[in-house]
């Protein structure tokens, strides 16, 4: 792979929630301990999902927008991809990297800012980094993670006659539904107030489930780890380690 000796990455997220949190710790400690810029594209799905899962500070704070630490939101950001065929980035990365995105990829569609980096990245011979959120583990699960939520069983045990949680919510974003309360996806930024609220655990983030993935998802990353120039990595911690040698090149 062609290694341009820049000291800017364009990093991707795309709207999956596994690996979402540690990825974001990741392009904290490349910037801090790396010097990186790093510019930030985020699909329309992903910015979605930052902010449910409470990390949009985080990456605002980190691309804060001087010159290639841009924070750059759906369409926004394809203005900005040509700067891959110019040679600006030392690497694309994507992470995370839905099933949804890595099946573009794999059959050619390059129809949002995702995929179009990756696109012009193969292009023109710029290394790519790509953390699918389908990558097994060693059961064959996938271990991913939930938004906060409201466990109903617990409220209706309970009783609360006033609901701490609603009443305290910073974003308004729970209400009653069926005379229990209910976090509205739509309206949660993630900042976890209502999880320290509430007296009984009925409030959870963050909880991890495993998944099972879809045989033709799984052969999807398989295609995706032979095309040129793609590393597919199964951490968001590998993600800096290519990084770190890419580098030392």
């Amino acid at each position: 792979m062609k290694l341009v000796k820049v000291d800017a990455v364009a990093w991707t997220i795309t709207g999956g929630g596994a690996y979402l949190r540690e990825s974001v710790d990741v392009v904290e400690y490349m910037k801090n301990r790396l010097g990186l810029k790093i510019t930030l594209f985020l699909t329309k799905w992903g910015y979605e999902v930052a902010r449910i899962f409470g990390v949009l500070p985080r990456l605002k704070s980190i691309a804060s927008g001087r010159y290639y630490e841009e924070f750059l939101i759906g369409d926004e950001g394809m203005y900005y991809v040509g700067r891959v065929n110019m040679g600006k980035y030392m690497a694309v990365i994507i992470a995370p990297a839905t099933a949804n995105t890595i099946a573009k990829i794999v059959h050619g569609i390059a129809d949002n800012v995702a995929t179009a980096l990756f696109a012009q990245a193969e292009k023109s011979s710029v290394p790519i980094i790509v953390l699918p959120t389908d990558t097994a583990n060693e059961e064959g699960f996938v271990v991913t993670e939930t938004p906060c939520y409201i466990n109903r069983a617990v409220c209706s045990t309970m009783n609360c006659a006033t609901c701490q949680p609603l009443a305290m919510c910073p974003a308004k974003a729970i209400k009653i539904v069926e005379g229990y309360p209910r976090i509205d996806l739509d309206k949660c930024t993630g900042c976890t107030i209502c999880e320290k609220l509430c007296p009984y655990n009925a409030v959870r983030c963050w909880e991890k489930i495993k998944l099972v993935p879809r045989q033709i998802d799984l052969e999807n990353i398989n295609k995706l780890t032979k095309m040129r120039g793609v590393l597919v990595v199964k951490s968001p911690w590998e993600i800096a380690e290519k990084v770190k040698a890419m580098l030392k090149t």
